[in-house]
């Protein structure tokens, strides 16, 4: 009976090693999947990009809607600007120094529940639609939902001439957006952007146009870069529907440890989904959903 006792209990032992091994075999399998072609941009990397891209393209159109208006403002505190996300802020023009201030206070609630705080300043060299004119953006404690953002912006008008739809070339150094868990994303970027203006402003389009590069690290400090394969469409009559600010139209591929990935805006609606295609496998992502 004890040589049979052993006996099973050896039998039992081998099968239940055999089934840890087959446990272990598709463990590995499934470990494999996690990192083939469909993950190969992980949840940090979309947040730099989704989140960071639409923080910077927004503050691009608030100070270019900003701008417009000080240009007419002979100095001082200018009392309105026809943008919802500027209502509660104060924004000054020292016409002498070349400075605009645009300063949210403590908390400024904008369209969609979105909350800024802090300052951004603009500082100008000419008019913004002559061909060579220049300006920088910085930031004092300036976060968007908490998240807070910092870098040096410039843009510099590279337009053809005065007739032309106004063409910018803008760069990003040291940009960097803190979440409030202290984790952060850093950007850099260069890129043209033109602005095709229409006799309505709502209908006016901005496009990041090809070859356009942004490239940073993501939330777990994995470096990434990207590339415009197609031109980016920003619309402007899509702005108050969205709660983030993300191209419409256009591709980009985003590479990171040398694996790429290729993100698909659409066909122009205005809505926040994106197609994201690594390999063979293809993922849609709802980008809003992301914040």
């Amino acid at each position: 009976m004890k040589k049979a006792d052993i006996k099973n209990r050896i039998k039992i032992k081998f099968i239940l090693g055999l089934a840890v091994a087959i446990m272990v075999f598709f463990t590995g399998c499934n470990n494999d999947q996690v990192e083939s072609p469909a993950s190969e941009v992980d949840e940090e990397t979309l947040d730099a990009e989704s989140i960071v891209q639409a923080d910077f393209e927004d503050i691009d159109d608030i100070t270019s809607i900003v701008m417009e208006i000080a240009e007419s403002n002979s100095g001082g505190r200018i009392a309105s600007i026809d943008d919802d996300r500027c209502q509660c802020a104060v924004i000054t023009h020292d016409t002498e120094n070349h400075t605009i201030t645009i300063d949210f206070g403590d908390g400024c609630v904008g369209p969609n529940g979105v909350v800024r705080s802090g300052i951004i300043f603009i500082t100008y060299d000419g008019r913004r639609f002559v061909p060579g004119s220049t300006w920088t953006i910085t930031f004092r404690n300036f976060y968007v939902n908490r998240r807070q953002i910092e870098g040096l912006r410039t843009v510099t008008n590279i337009s053809e001439s005065l007739e032309a739809n106004p063409t910018f070339h803008i760069t990003l150094e040291d940009g960097k957006i803190t979440w409030p868990d202290e984790t952060f994303a850093t950007r850099e970027v260069d890129k043209i952007r033109v602005w095709v203006r229409s006799s309505n402003p709502l209908l006016d389009e901005f496009h990041i146009l090809t070859g356009s590069t942004t490239s940073g690290m993501n939330r777990r400090s994995i470096a990434y870069k990207t590339e415009v394969l197609s031109d980016l469409i920003y619309k402007r009559n899509c702005r108050n529907d969205l709660r983030i600010r993300i191209p419409v139209q256009g591709i980009k591929e985003i590479i990171k440890r040398e694996k790429t990935c290729v993100i698909d805006f659409g066909n122009g609606e205005c809505d926040t989904i994106v197609e994201i295609t690594c390999g063979d496998v293809v993922r849609t992502l709802n980008w809003e959903e992301r914040l």
